[in-house]
């Protein structure tokens, strides 16, 4: 057995080891699923998603994964028979972080969806499929885009498991800051299996408090409502639901940049309960500030930063991983986030271009917004597309801009020409 599903607390477990990976050949991506496929000729690995790493791959442009992997008999009584004799109640998931810039996933032959974007986390539910057998088969056609990100701790592979509704994304901003005050707006997508009454919890606590992280026993009271703490038991219907709500805290601690004051970091943890028991819950880091720029003068909490926007480190072309920016947050590092998007592409075609600068912002706010780091985000082109016609750039920086402000209001959009 090469890989053991626990239950208890545990909620998931990491697929690692045992992968093997070749490079994607014409028209291949049509076969990589198929339980027959000969393995000969593929080179192990322990981890996917950096193969540029390994010996004789550093050239390819793309790739093709399998892995297989089996549970054990208690984990697929665990799961539930199709025949509905057993608990449905809970679901799970495939979830993917860090494999490639674009791909494809499958389960079993089944195709299960696109993988986009690096550090976006990827969950695609596979409940039927594990409850067909014990035995399984996990296969990926990947590219990595335009950038190469040699990052041993990026990718992650599991299978995880939660109750009837799962949070699928998560959006938390700083809208006010002050030290009597301050308020949190959270934007959150919520998948669940049927209508259900929900109970969703959200606390906000200093993060060396012993009570952060409390989503993880939900009986646990260790706030009360009004500070740091708010309650909804919002209707949630079958499949997404798009729901956003405001914490507010009482004359909470501020985070400041390195030299004008303490890094103060909170915890947001967020926990979706259905029929009185947790479902999933997530964890966010944070610093309570607002950042603003006005006539060129950076200012945090409302204060002048003394070396204005110098003060700000440009973070080229990719989102970074989570580590980088939480590192910054503790050392009290400013930075500004530059968004990628090739308006190239899509000349001629308005209504795309606004499309693709959606997504690249969504995808922005929800990776970095809640981090007190960033302070600013910056649009700029592909590697390779600097040089574009003056309109056709002055175009694409107004549907970026605005398409930034409206995922994250709280941070300013600078211009491509700032260093």
């Amino acid at each position: 057995m090469i890989f053991t599903l626990t239950t208890g607390d545990s909620e998931a477990q990491v697929l690692t080891g045992d992968w093997l990976v070749r490079a994607a050949g014409h028209g291949e991506w049509r076969t990589v699923a198929e339980r027959g496929l000969g393995e000969s000729g593929w080179l192990a690995t322990s981890t996917p998603g950096r193969w540029w790493l390994d010996a004789g791959l550093a050239d390819e442009s793309a790739v093709l994964y399998r892995r297989r992997f089996e549970l054990p008999a208690e984990g697929v009584a665990d799961l539930g028979s199709p025949d509905g004799t057993a608990d449905r109640d809970e679901r799970w998931w495939f979830v993917a972080n860090g494999l490639c810039e674009l791909g494809h996933l499958w389960l079993d032959g089944t195709y299960l969806g696109d993988l986009r974007g690096r550090h976006a986390e990827h969950a695609f539910e596979v409940s039927h499929l594990l409850r067909a057998s014990p035995e399984h088969l996990a296969a990926v056609e990947a590219s990595h885009g335009a950038v190469r990100v040699p990052q041993s701790e990026d990718a992650q592979v599991q299978i995880e498991r939660t109750g009837p509704a799962r949070i699928q994304r998560v959006r938390a901003l700083v809208i006010e800051a002050s030290p009597d005050r301050a308020v949190l707006r959270i934007a959150a997508t919520v998948d669940s299996a049927a209508t259900h009454r929900s109970g969703i919890t959200t606390t906000v606590l200093p993060a060396d408090d012993p009570d952060a992280g409390w989503s993880k026993d939900a009986t646990r009271q260790v706030a009360s409502v009004g500070d740091g703490l708010a309650l909804s038991e919002p209707v949630l219907a079958r499949g997404r639901n798009e729901l956003e709500w405001l914490v507010a805290l009482e004359q909470p601690s501020l985070w400041w940049p390195a030299g004008l004051g303490d890094q103060a970091l909170h915890c947001i943890d967020i926990d979706v309960a259905v029929d009185g028991r947790s479902s999933h819950a997530v964890r966010l880091p944070t610093g309570i500030r607002t950042v603003s720029v006005r006539r060129g003068r950076l200012a945090v909490n409302g204060e002048p930063h003394r070396d204005g926007l110098d003060a700000l480190r440009v973070i080229e072309h990719e989102l970074s991983h989570p580590g980088f920016y939480e590192s910054a947050n503790s050392e009290g590092r400013l930075l500004c986030q530059q968004v990628t998007l090739d308006p190239s592409v899509f000349t001629g075609a308005e209504r795309g271009l606004r499309a693709l600068a959606a997504q690249a912002a969504a995808a922005a706010a929800d990776h970095a917004g809640h981090h007190p780091s960033v302070a600013a985000w910056q649009q700029m082109p592909l590697p390779g597309r600097r040089q574009w016609p003056r309109a056709l750039g002055r175009w694409a920086y107004r549907t970026m801009a605005s398409a930034m402000h409206a995922a994250d209001p709280t941070r300013p959009v600078l211009p491509p020409d700032h260093r």
